[in-house]
């Protein structure tokens, strides 16, 4: 076991290391696309400008107005516009050539007026140098989304690869999770299995035992008080047995029978339950400490399987009690609802078990696992019980103090 134990280790390690190299790998091959795509970018930047350049030079040739304007010297208002907007037409139609249709500023510079700016991260320049009469003109360009342009170019491979790895992952962490409940229930059903096996192999063999000793002395004139101890035994024992075949059916029952719905008078239910553990409770030196302070104790619910999820509750109270149990049970109502409340002053339960306690066949390690009678099945039934009455549970304990379980369900007014 412990070798499939390491190799089952082993194996969602390789899993998660792969998947994280998958990512870096992703996230790689995104970088050096998006490098790509930018220098393409660029290049038919270049290619935009350098046209642009040589129609605006051309254009300042021809018209003194337009070389002002160029070469930055003194211009009135209205053709430093016209100016403006000849030479953004220029830019734009060649850069609508090369099929980039995004927001730009720019501006002309003249190096011998002025001192060269610290130029944007986005920015593109051509020299007119040879092709003016004055050297020095250089035309600024800048892009303001120009990285929102790139991210767009590559987006819908990195949506789709950041989702397939997210998908993958999540995949993976649901499968790991779903394949340890299976196999904590695969653990769990197989000491159910051998838990049953030896809490009926203990009644059986006692029954063929005093059977045996009834059948040899018959003929040896046997007293009646002997039989009347050897009948006791034998009816002990099956009546132990028919209380554990009746809580293995009646966790069968819960998924395949429904009885009526009705009204359920919770504080009857829970003296009658008492009842059955008056005899119990007094041999081992303890008692019951009752309060039913609830005004409103009837709820919708199904009889024989509230009183059995009660009986349960009380049973395991007793059963993880040692000695001298004082088992307190306390009824309330708040915030429209019923409380019902057993409190023990047994072993407790470590907050590691919290969880599992209320799944099916799950019994807490202590030593040996046969120590505490039962299957594991008594607690799976109450949660079962409590949510299909729309109720819940709740435990609340401490190692050698005690534990209590506390059910809500909503009281009717009828």
């Amino acid at each position: 076991m412990a070798k499939k134990i390491d190799k089952q280790s082993l194996l969602a390690s390789i899993t998660f290391s792969l998947l994280l190299c998958l990512i870096v790998i992703q996230f790689l091959f995104l970088a050096k696309s998006a490098k790509l795509e930018e220098k393409h970018f660029n290049h038919r930047v270049i290619l935009a400008l350098r046209e642009a350049r040589n129609e605006i030079a051309r254009e300042a040739n021809a018209c003194n107005h337009m070389h002002n304007y160029v070469c930055g010297n003194q211009c009135t208002s209205a053709q430093q516009h016209i100016n403006f907007q000849i030479a953004d037409s220029i830019i734009k139609s060649n850069l609508a050539i090369h099929k980039i249709e995004l927001d730009y500023t720019f501006e002309f510079i003249n190096e011998q007026k002025e001192a060269p700016k610290k130029q944007h991260s986005t920015c593109y320049e051509q020299s007119l140098n040879g092709l003016l009469a004055q050297n020095g003109i250089k035309l600024i360009i800048v892009f303001p989304e120009h990285k929102q342009f790139l991210l767009a170019q590559v987006g819908i491979i990195f949506y789709v690869s950041i989702g397939a790895i997210i998908f993958v992952m999540i995949s993976y962490v649901i499968t790991s999770r779903l394949f340890r409940k299976e196999k904590r229930i695969l653990n769990n059903t197989k000491d159910f299995i051998d838990n049953m096996v030896h809490e009926f192999q203990t009644p059986i063999a006692n029954i063929k035992l005093a059977s045996n000793l009834i059948q040899k002395n018959t003929n040896n004139g046997i007293s009646s008080k002997k039989i009347s101890h050897y009948t006791s035994l034998i009816q002990n024992e099956n009546t132990k047995m028919e209380s554990q075949v009746k809580d293995i059916l009646s966790v069968a029952a819960m998924t395949t029978s429904k009885t009526p719905m009705r009204n359920v008078n919770m504080h009857q239910v829970i003296e009658q339950s008492l009842l059955l553990y008056k005899d119990s409770i007094h041999e081992l030196g303890g008692r019951f400490d009752i309060k039913l302070n609830a005004d409103k104790y009837v709820i919708k619910g199904e009889l024989p399987y509230i009183s059995h999820a009660i009986i349960n509750l009380i049973d395991n109270a007793l059963k993880y009690t040692p000695s001298h149990p004082i088992i307190s049970i306390k009824t309330y109502n708040e915030k429209n609802k019923f409380y019902l409340s057993i409190t023990d002053n047994g072993i407790g339960i470590a907050p590691d078990n919290y969880q599992s306690i209320f799944e099916k066949y799950y019994r807490v390690s202590n030593g040996n696992i046969h120590n505490t009678k039962g299957f594991g099945l008594g607690l799976d039934f109450v949660k079962n019980v409590v949510e299909n009455h729309h109720g819940s549970i709740s435990l609340d304990s401490k190692l050698d103090k005690g534990s209590t379980f506390t059910l809500s369900f909503k009281y009717t007014n009828s």
